[in-house]
């Protein structure tokens, strides 16, 4: 018979040596349950929802630049920014034409597709079809909801008409930028893009504010 250990006359290192190695696979679960717990809580703690989610495709600089341009926005409206973040997509790029769309692309249609269906979206930048054909769609808002009438008529020959069902009366819902100072600021896009707000965003306050911003930039 196998003569049990007196764990109470070992030395210190022999009882962590002891323990270890009848323990251990006990020890390391408590402390990967401890690390997810801990990560979940913080998580959970620090999490802020974003003031408003971005999406913007084809754009022509970094990430880190277009962060730095709707901070700039953050700070002029004199919103918290880590209280009130702003989450920005910069990462999907498209053929300009929508007969070039190629098998590289696939995956990216996808992905915005899966963003604009689940919600919870709400400023929309690009160039080239896929805007277009989400405009055309009825994927934005009628920009009279949030934009005054002065703007619109300073913006008159640009703006981009669709209907909801292709019958009704058409409405204006993005307007063509060309030489905006802000886009220039940050080399966001080169000349020309669009510029809309998901239907589906619920952040009228602060989209109606950005608007203001960016087209009296």
């Amino acid at each position: 018979m196998e003569k049990k250990t007196d764990f109470k006359a070992l030395s210190s290192k022999a009882k962590v040596q002891y323990i270890w190695d009848y323990y251990r696979l006990h020890i390391l679960s408590v402390i990967v349950i401890g690390g997810i717990v801990i990560g979940l809580t913080y998580h959970f703690v620090s999490y802020r929802k974003p003031i408003l989610s971005v999406i913007m495709i084809n754009v022509q600089t970094t990430s880190e630049n277009a962060d730095a341009a709707f901070d700039e926005f953050s700070d002029t409206a004199g919103y918290d920014k880590k209280q009130q973040p702003i989450d920005v997509s910069t990462n999907l790029q498209f053929p300009e034409s929508s007969d070039a769309a190629s098998a590289s692309s696939y995956e990216d249609y996808m992905v915005l597709s899966t963003m604009v269906g689940a919600g919870g979206q709400d400023l929309f930048f690009g160039t080239g079809d896929t805007f277009l054909d989400y405009a055309n769609e009825g994927a934005c808002l009628d920009l009279r909801t949030y934009i005054s009438d002065d703007v619109l008529e300073k913006y008159k020959d640009h703006l981009i008409y669709s209907t909801d069902d292709g019958e009704s009366e058409s409405y204006p819902c993005a307007i063509e930028l060309t030489d905006n100072a802000w886009i220039k600021k940050y080399g966001i896009y080169d000349g020309t893009c669009y510029f809309g707000v998901f239907s589906r965003s619920e952040q009228k306050d602060y989209y109606t504010k950005f608007a203001d911003f960016l087209l009296n930039y």
